[in-house]
């Protein structure tokens, strides 16, 4: 069972939209695959226009939980809604407080991959996370805040002294377009920062993958012969060479 967080510390930058085509990409090469929403604002539950409850902050409460099945070998668990909020401040108080999500999951067996969809900053639930996964893949989008946040992100991560065997997978480009003279700028500014780090893969700037959510559908059903959904496999093709 691999587990993966896709995190970086700043919104917009494509995290959720890489969270749900990657998991699903997986899913449809025969993965079986668990999404966690670990996010309290459910950007998954929103992408997928599922109700919010019965999920991440249940499980972390020892309650009853309710996974949803989107396709197969693809189920979602969701944030619990704004309930994530209040579990966060009760974990703080812990002595362990980092390891609360590696108890709850420890009896998920039955998956290839735990793909979780963190929340765009550090926080107690966000450090859990780093805790319990074995890899971080940061999506950057081409801008300069962006790529000042990817640095940042990376060496929190880095001196996370809780953080086990949690390692930077990969830096991912996102909404690439070789049009604009800002992007071709960024991603050579990345790329000379953090070398092989950075993706093989670009996630182009694409309309068909900003369409996708408003019918809860992926980039594969959506758009299927689109460059969007040509980009999101040869992730996926990398992240299984990588992973």
């Amino acid at each position: 069972m691999k587990k993966l967080s896709i995190f970086v510390a700043k919104g917009g930058t494509g995290k959720t939209t890489t969270a749900v085509n990657l998991g699903a990409g997986l899913a449809e090469r025969g993965k079986r695959v668990v999404l966690v929403d670990a996010d309290p604002q459910g950007c998954i539950s929103s992408y997928f226009n599922i109700e919010p409850t019965g999920g991440l902050a249940e499980l972390l409460l020892g309650e009853q939980i309710k996974l949803v099945r989107l396709r197969n070998n693809f189920v979602v668990m969701t944030s619990g809604g704004t309930r994530l909020w209040d579990v966060s401040g009760k974990l703080s108080q812990l002595s362990d407080r980092y390891r609360q999500v590696g108890k709850a999951f420890v009896r998920l067996r039955d998956c290839d991959y735990i793909i979780f969809d963190c929340a765009p900053s550090f926080d107690v639930l966000t450090y859990n996370v780093l805790n319990y996964a074995d890899n971080v893949l940061i999506p950057i989008s081409m801008d300069y805040l962006s790529a000042l946040s990817a640095v940042d992100t990376v060496n929190a991560i880095r001196n996370f002294k809780g953080s086990g065997n949690c390692s930077v997978l990969g830096i991912l480009p996102t909404f690439y377009d070789k049009r604009t003279r800002m992007s071709r700028i960024i991603l050579r500014m990345i790329k000379d920062h953090f070398g092989k780090l950075v993706t093989e893969t670009i996630i182009r700037t694409n309309t068909q993958i900003n369409e996708a959510p408003s019918s809860g559908s992926t980039i594969f059903e959506h758009a299927p012969y689109s460059y969007g959904a040509a980009d999101y496999l040869n992730l996926v093709d990398e992240m299984e060479t990588r992973l």
